[in-house]
């Protein structure tokens, strides 16, 4: 979650301003590329995953899920390697201080994203990835809008459970990390139940018939979807599992580094007892 808090940072620090470090105009050249560059970055951020826009209050990707077919994976990825890169080529000594700060946010933020594909592999190596993809909580727990408005972005979500099981079955590689799958598969379970239960029971007071045969009808599939998923992961997957789930010395530092701009040594952290991820 702490790409959430990154990400707030972002949203909340965009657009800076104050005297450069070798400038005394009030804005300089280097911070309006920055900002452009910041707000593009995050357009395409929640573009790509709208339940976290949702989450930020941002209802224009209500009802939307990230597409997790191949092709939208290394597209996302590739934008991100541009933005780093992009980021990379901005003078950085001639950022105003606040910008200065603001960059170096927003660096760790794509850099920890980056992290996500190419070192925790976590659309081709973890299974958890999927099973927790269909989360409604938001439009249960929050009353941003009228119920009814809300039954429509979740009968929407419902009806994508479809392509983003196909996408886990597409993705994943043939063996993967035994933990990632048996926790995925009471993920996946348990999303199955709160699908069945709790959101049932919390939307039987909606007194439109017609729209509630819909998400029922919606539902249904999406359990059964989840359900299949389960079986999939104990019939295809548990059989073919392997052992190979830490982090290791260099990924846990990096790990630190962008998610939470620590730079110790994992040594320096004994008396944290944080140790232990990578000590395997």
């Amino acid at each position: 979650m702490r790409i959430l808090l990154l990400l707030s940072s972002c949203l909340l620090l965009a657009g800076c301003a104050g005297t450069g470090p070798n400038s005394t105009a009030p804005s300089s050249e280097a911070d309006t590329v920055f900002n452009q560059l910041a707000d593009d970055y995050i357009g395409g951020f929640l573009a790509w995953r709208p339940q976290t826009g949702t989450a930020l209050g941002l209802h224009q990707y209500d009802g939307k899920i990230t597409d997790c077919s191949r092709a939208s994976i290394d597209a996302e990825l590739a934008r991100l390697k541009s933005f780093e890169q992009q980021l990379v080529d901005i003078d950085f000594s001639r950022l105003s201080p606040q910008c200065a700060y603001d960059y170096r946010i927003l660096h760790g933020a794509i850099q920890h994203e980056i992290f996500n594909f190419e070192q925790l592999h976590a659309y081709t190596e973890n299974p958890m990835t999927y099973a927790g993809a269909i989360d409604l909580n938001i439009y249960i727990k929050r009353d941003f809008a009228p119920l009814p408005d809300r039954v429509r972005s979740i009968i929407s979500i419902l009806n994508q459970t479809s392509n983003v099981m196909a996408a886990a079955r597409a993705n994943l590689d043939e063996s993967l990390p035994r933990p990632f799958i048996e926790t995925a598969i009471d993920q996946a379970g348990g999303a199955a139940d709160f699908l069945g239960t709790d959101l049932v029971n919390a939307l039987k007071d909606v007194p439109d018939t017609t729209l509630m045969a819909e998400f029922n009808a919606a539902n249904t599939r999406a359990i059964a979807e989840l359900r299949g998923y389960v079986t999939y992961l104990k019939e295809q997957k548990l059989p073919k599992a392997n052992d190979n789930f830490a982090l290791g010395r260099e990924n846990y530092m990096k790990l630190l580094q962008y998610g939470e701009m620590v730079t110790n040594k994992p040594e320096d952290l004994l008396d944290l007892g944080l140790n232990e991820l990578w000590r395997k």
